[in-house]
């Protein structure tokens, strides 16, 4: 499964949902969230959050840092994605960061 898939087959989790979650954990690591601002579909989050992932794992690692600690990926995750690529080990963090933030919804929902 990829992103775009998993993304597709939320049917209980909303767009605004999403986006409301990734800039909660935006915002509660210190970063602007204004980024993310008019999301209109699941491919906008897809582009907006490959963009940021790549931006902050470039030039601003202690950012990196605080917001993956803030989503709560689980560092066991961490050990199988490391690559050379960039592009590759965007789109794996991105795929575990909206598999993370969708949990959450789906998990505030069934126990909120």
């Amino acid at each position: 499964m990829n992103s775009r898939e998993l993304i597709s087959t939320q049917k209980d989790i909303s767009i605004a949902e999403l986006t409301g979650q990734i800039k909660k954990d935006l915002s509660l690591s210190g970063i602007d969230a204004a980024f993310f601002d008019h999301i209109s579909s699941g491919d906008d989050i897809l582009k907006k959050l490959q963009q940021f992932i790549q931006d902050i794992l470039s030039y601003r690692p202690a950012d990196f840092d605080r917001f993956m600690y803030r989503v709560d990926v689980p560092e066991k995750d961490f050990s199988g994605i490391m690559t050379t690529d960039l592009e590759t080990l965007v789109d794996r963090i991105v795929f575990m960061v909206l598999k993370r933030e969708i949990q959450k919804l789906i998990f505030r929902k069934q126990f909120g």
